[in-house]
């Protein structure tokens, strides 16, 4: 079972860890941006989000760090 768990939500995306005392938040990403669909890719560490950017429509990002950040 892994320790990171990657939840998007309608405010963002958000990079939980599980430590000794449960769930913490150690990223927020995308403040405000729908992040609807959010895939882990455990065979090389990308991330990829699907952003929801309103009036400009979806947008695909991907991280080649494990989520420590982001391009387009």
């Amino acid at each position: 079972m892994s320790d990171r768990l990657l939840v998007g939500t309608r405010k963002g995306l958000f990079t939980l860890r599980r430590g000794g005392s449960g769930w913490k938040i150690e990223q927020r990403d995308f403040i405000g941006v729908q992040a609807p669909m959010v895939l882990a890719d455990e065979r090389d560490g990308r991330v990829y989000a699907a952003l929801d950017h309103g009036h400009f429509g979806m947008k695909f990002h991907r991280s080649d760090d494990e989520g420590k950040t982001f391009g387009e």
